[in-house]
């Protein structure tokens, strides 16, 4: 297999909702946001590959790429790369350019594919379909309709919920609320969303126990190869804190966890994708919502899973992804 290229794009989803008709511009911030996770990719990277990093480069990171055995290749080199293979967080234009630009080998998705099925839209719809939804939960194309939905979900002063953008990535692009009512901030903010033609789902706030991030590879042939399940630690909204390494998960959930994210990437597979992704699930205390969201990208729990084999942890313990 070709060595890898890889490409820090965290920004991903961002680029993704812009319309295509519109024009992406990375701001400074979420340059030096790409920066600072992009060393995080080292942990995935195998011995011969490169990875694409602005300097400075810092001394942390020198060691581990030198332990690792990739090549650090600074963002404006030169230098072509026609013999690896062009490896991002996640494919969208911007990348696909900076890949062609400097030469390496390109096996980019249809942005059309990867812009649905990266959508919380596709992944409500297979819960739908699957028969696996959230109970009293929905997608709204108004005020008016998400208003109802609110109304009917929380019906109670002391009910929360949460309402999602389709391309909201770790707790941003949305808001939460509690009772019937879509009143202040939160009216404001979904006005200005339906204004852009968006839709959004409603989904009452489930009291969690533990969440699960599923990572497969779809293979070109159509076989989903579980790389692992992380075990991502959030804060009370649902703001993800960092991850717990080495906790054991009970044998009947390992089952249901795999086979939810198999026929995940069975249907990726089947609408055209394949690569990494990201299936989280989440269990609360009146069982497991198996399926809330789909990432056809790698995501920090491939990362998290590196590192916790890497290292050999087999006590549950606390990590943090580099930022």
């Amino acid at each position: 297999m070709s060595a890898r290229l890889w490409y820090m794009n965290a920004d991903f989803e961002m680029e993704l909702a812009i319309p295509p008709t519109g024009k992406y511009f990375c701001s400074p911030i979420v340059e030096k946001i790409n920066h600072r996770l992009a060393p995080n990719l080292l942990w995935l990277a195998s011995p011969g590959d490169a990875l694409l990093l602005e300097k400075p480069w810092s001394s942390d990171t020198i060691k581990l790429a030198q332990k690792q055995q990739v090549d650090l290749i600074a963002l404006d080199c030169k230098t072509k790369h026609p013999n690896k293979v062009f490896t991002p967080w996640g494919w969208t234009t911007s990348v696909i350019r900076l890949g062609s630009k400097l030469e390496a080998i390109v096996n980019a998705p249809s942005l059309e594919l990867i812009t649905r099925i990266n959508s919380k839209l596709f992944s409500f719809q297979l819960e739908q379909e699957w028969g696996i939804a959230m109970s009293k939960a929905g997608i709204a194309a108004s005020f008016g309709e998400l208003n109802e939905l609110v109304m009917q979900g929380c019906p109670h002063p002391e009910d929360k919920w949460v309402i999602k953008s389709p391309m909201g990535v770790a707790a941003r692009e949305r808001v939460l609320g509690r009772g019937p009512n879509l009143v202040g901030a939160s009216a404001v903010w979904v006005e200005r969303r339906f204004e852009l033609g968006e839709q959004l789902i409603f989904q009452p706030w489930l009291k969690v126990i533990r969440e699960y991030g599923i990572t497969i590879y779809v293979l070109p042939n159509g076989k989903v190869e579980v790389f692992g399940i992380s075990d991502l630690q959030t804060n009370g909204a649902g703001t993800g804190t960092g991850y717990l390494l080495g906790r054991t998960i009970p044998s009947q959930r390992l089952v249901e966890l795999e086979e939810i994210a198999k026929r995940v990437g069975k249907r990726l597979f089947d609408e055209g994708y394949t690569g990494p992704a990201g299936v989280d699930a989440l269990e609360h205390i009146k069982g497991l919502h198996p399926l809330l969201e789909i990432n056809a990208r790698y995501t920090m729990g491939f990362v998290a899973i590196a590192v916790e084999r890497a290292l050999a942890i087999s006590e549950p313990t606390f990590w943090q992804a580099k930022n």
